[in-house]
């Protein structure tokens, strides 16, 4: 049985539910945890500019999950360049492969409305395609620049006060999103979204999900 997370760039699992994969890792130790990119986290700048390759997008992204405690080889990433994600009959299907082949129970997507970004809200409907036969339990989660209308309001929380440096730490190997959010001041607005979720949830640290669909067995 597995829990498969889904994220449309290289750190957004991170961002989202880099606490939680430690929680599951340490608390859960017989699920499998997968983590799937539905592209490739290559994209150019407006001029056309590389930004930066697969080959350094891959090692970060192995360092960083691999950190958190997720297994190489459940380290997945489709050719798609970021910025072009489109809902369709082949990114939906991609999907669903992986979903049937990993006996997928529980997943953790995009939030919808999340960021104006298109591959974050692609992202969200490619997953609703994807589970609607196969998936009873499906948790959204946010990321902290939400520009779309404000906070997500949540209904469910995982304690991560052992695991928001941690959480932290994963984030710094990816070092352009590092650098262009303001280096360390990134790191204190994670910190402050989850100290926020903390104070709701009343520990310390939380991320915080919307429960999209629960099924009590």
């Amino acid at each position: 049985m597995s829990i498969l997370f889904i994220g449309a760039h290289p750190d957004d699992i991170e961002l989202g539910c880099g606490g939680a994969i430690c929680y599951f890792v340490e608390k859960k130790p017989e699920l499998e945890l997968i983590c799937y990119h539905t592209t490739n986290g290559v994209y150019s700048d407006i001029n056309g500019q590389s930004v930066r390759n697969f080959e350094e997008i891959l090692e970060a992204s192995n360092k960083s999950l691999s950190y958190l405690g997720i297994k190489k080889k459940n380290i997945l990433f489709t050719n798609t360049p970021a910025t072009q994600l489109k809902v369709n009959k082949e990114s939906v299907s991609e999907l669903q492969k992986v979903i049937i082949n990993q006996n997928v129970k529980y997943i953790f997507t995009h939030n919808n409305p999340d960021t104006y970004h298109q591959d974050h809200r692609n992202t969200h409907f490619i997953s609703m395609a994807a589970v609607r036969r196969y998936v009873h339990n499906i948790f959204l989660f946010e990321l902290y620049f939400n520009y779309a209308g404000g906070l997500m309001i949540p209904n469910s929380y995982i304690d991560i006060s052992q695991y928001i440096d941690k959480k932290c730490e994963a984030l710094r190997y990816h070092k352009p999103e590092y650098i262009k959010f303001g280096s360390e001041k990134w790191i204190e607005d994670i910190k402050s979204l989850a100290r926020y979720r903390g104070m709701q949830a009343n520990v310390n640290y939380a991320e915080a999900f919307h429960v999209m669909k629960y099924l009590l067995q």
